[in-house]
């Protein structure tokens, strides 16, 4: 069944409403804070269901699209998860409820749908977002060399606290590199144990003293719950980036948590070779700096996008501080066709309230640092390789 996460301001309640019954008619699950009950940590309860979703309904008004705080920080998160998706994935559909100006986050990559009158699009997205779930589980999609099957799990522990660990990760076939498959299959799998393992780590450290005085807070549980997911994108025949995006919240923690890694490798005689930002550069520690000045530029405008106003002096420190020129900026990034994406979890550079970052840098404008005959002559002038779900818009 497909979560559905509806984000609106409070005073758009009365508006929203009659979505979120039209949603659970349809055999959607929908979700809105309506749900929170007497007594629940609502902070906790927002992050728990905003972490599970599947897909963000974004309902704009004057009200919404101007007011601070929480509904601004869900807005920046959905908008945040979308780029750990797979290329072509609906995840998050923005919905004109009332007229208003459409936040520039949101309107430089979704297209809006303005209500009443297009509410037939939103249930046809939402029907195709459960669709290529489905196809991905139970038919694969080819993908390059490869056919990918999404493979997803529930494991539960009950405990002071207890633990729940949603996973959901890729199974790979391939006639034309079997070996690759069979050792990406064994990466993810390795990846899976570990997440498991740490989760588990909780029943060493039981605290029922801490969590029994909780017991009568209708709903509520003792647990460390954790959604994770591993996306792939292929830049070419012979290079593939994987993301491991994990969301979580621990046992009575007043907010969530995000964590990411990147992996990146190239098939050479059908064999894994692990990617290295510095398998790029010609002399890795004389391209830092400047590369890292780009960095700054694209962090910055998205800094200034975010709160919508103008850099001043203690912005550009605390940008250059979050981004430092000796290399560890570059840990967690993607390959694309046309050159690298470079991506920084929620928390990682200004806290957790601003939200994740990200910057694309081309292979065009830093091409004066490319190592000769390094990766990215495989990846440039490559198609985009992304999952095939064979359905028509």
């Amino acid at each position: 069944m497909l979560k559905v996460f509806l984000n609106h301001t409070s005073e758009d309640k009365a508006l929203v409403m009659p979505y979120f019954h039209k949603l659970k008619a349809l055999g959607f699950e929908p979700w809105i804070d309506e749900r929170i009950l007497p007594g629940q940590d609502w902070d906790e309860v927002i992050q728990r269901a905003f972490n599970a979703a599947d897909v963000y309904l974004i309902f704009m008004t004057p009200r919404s699209v101007t007011k601070r705080g929480y509904v601004q920080l869900e807005i920046n998160d959905a908008l945040d998860k979308q780029r750990y998706n797979l290329y072509g994935d609906i995840g998050l559909i923005p919905l004109m409820l009332e007229d208003c100006d459409v936040p520039v986050k949101i309107s430089r990559s979704h297209q809006y749908i303005r209500l009443p009158e297009g509410w037939h699009k939103v249930v046809e997205s939402l029907e195709l977002a459960a669709r290529q779930r489905n196809i991905a589980i139970h038919t694969g999609v080819e993908m390059g060399p490869f056919r990918m099957f999404l493979r997803a799990e529930q494991h539960r522990w009950e405990g002071f606290p207890g633990y729940e660990v949603s996973l959901s990760y890729p199974h790979i076939e391939s006639s034309r590199v079997p070996n690759a498959a069979l050792e990406l299959n064994e990466f993810f799998t390795s990846l899976r144990l570990n997440i498991l393992l740490d989760a588990r780590q909780v029943r060493l450290d039981q605290e029922k003293e801490r969590f029994s005085g909780w017991a009568g807070v209708p709903d509520w549980k003792p647990v460390n719950s954790s959604d994770v997911f591993i996306s792939p994108r292929l830049a070419s025949q012979s290079i593939l980036s994987f993301s491991v995006h994990q969301d979580g919240m621990f046992a009575g923690a007043a907010h969530g948590f995000m964590w990411l890694e990147t992996h990146n490798f190239m098939i050479i005689e059908d064999q894994l070779i692990r990617i290295d930002i510095n398998d790029f550069l010609s002399e890795p520690y004389l391209a830092y700096p400047p590369i890292t000045e780009l960095v700054r530029e694209r962090v910055g405008h998205e800094y200034a996008d975010r709160f919508e106003r103008e850099l001043d002096a203690d912005d550009l420190i605390r940008i250059r501080e979050a981004l430092p020129i000796d290399g560890s900026i570059f840990k967690n990034f993607q390959i694309t066709p046309s050159g690298i994406t470079l991506l920084y979890p929620q928390g990682e550079l200004f806290g957790h309230a601003a939200g994740a970052f990200g910057a694309d840098l081309s292979f065009d404008e830093i091409k004066q640092w490319l190592k000769p005959g390094g990766p990215h002559t495989y990846a440039l002038n490559a198609s985009a390789i992304s999952w095939d779900l064979g359905i028509d818009d």
